[in-house]
């Protein structure tokens, strides 16, 4: 096997991670994004993090996108292109990579405790101001942290004219932000090459996840599985503020 970034301990927990989260995403619909995130901060170099996580979420997102693409909201979707592409400039001169592994590290165990424990409120007043302006911000906020699919799922839930539309427009406007991610790390110069076969794999046995995780769809326990990620969640942002203080 060609040298790897890392052990094949840990290859395979990213692996069996990356499968579990977009099953659990697929049947019960909780954030198997966020745990993604959480696992990688743990388990590879911290500067690595996000462009990682935005990859494996472009992989997830972009079938979604291609098999629900006719629901897509061109109306929903354009101003939030628009506001990712400047959100994403203008993160450029503060990216991940200018942080420390202290702030960088502390930063994404914060998020991945308010996203797992502070209730996202849900905006009801909307406009196309509105939506340009909130997709300057997340995908700005995006660049540190990446796992913003629960911040876009509470703003466009009141806008979507049905699940389908949502869970389209959604995909695309994810797909988009992530895309646009991995641009900006490349031309600061993150070096893809050496993790080519964990990010393969990672989105391989993500597309397996969701497959089964929708033949599951509703017949799981959301609430127990929501507790317990909770509850994981938590963990592993405490095992990131531990491992560098």
């Amino acid at each position: 096997m060609p040298d790897l970034p890392i052990s094949l301990d840990i290859l395979t927990i990213l692996v069996a991670t990356s499968f579990v989260a977009s099953l659990l995403t697929a049947s019960v619909g909780i954030g198997g994004g966020t745990l993604v995130l959480a696992v990688l901060v743990v388990t590879v170099p911290i500067t690595a993090v996000v462009p990682l996580h935005s990859v494996v979420q472009l992989g997830s997102n972009t079938g979604r996108t291609a098999m629900t693409r006719r629901h897509i909201s061109r109306q929903l979707f354009w101003p939030l292109v628009i506001g990712a592409i400047v959100g994403t400039l203008l993160a450029a001169p503060l990216s991940a990579f200018w942080l420390n592994e202290l702030q960088l590290t502390l930063l994404l165990a914060t998020f991945t405790l308010i996203v797992t424990w502070v209730p996202i409120p849900v905006v009801k007043t909307h406009s196309t101001r509105h939506n340009l302006l909130f997709s300057i911000a997340v995908s700005f906020i995006g660049v540190f942290v990446s796992a913003t699919g629960p911040l876009i799922a509470a703003f466009l839930r009141h806008q979507a004219a049905d699940r389908k539309e949502l869970v389209a427009t959604m995909a695309a406007s994810v797909s988009t932000m992530n895309f646009l991610r991995i641009v900006l790390f490349s031309s600061l110069g993150f070096f893809w090459n050496e993790w080519l076969i964990p990010l393969a794999l990672m989105i391989a046995a993500g597309f397996g996840g969701t497959l089964i995780g929708l033949q599951l769809l509703g017949r799981l326990p959301e609430k127990l599985f929501q507790t317990i990620l909770k509850l994981l969640l938590t963990v592993l942002a405490l095992s990131m503020i531990i491992r560098v203080l």
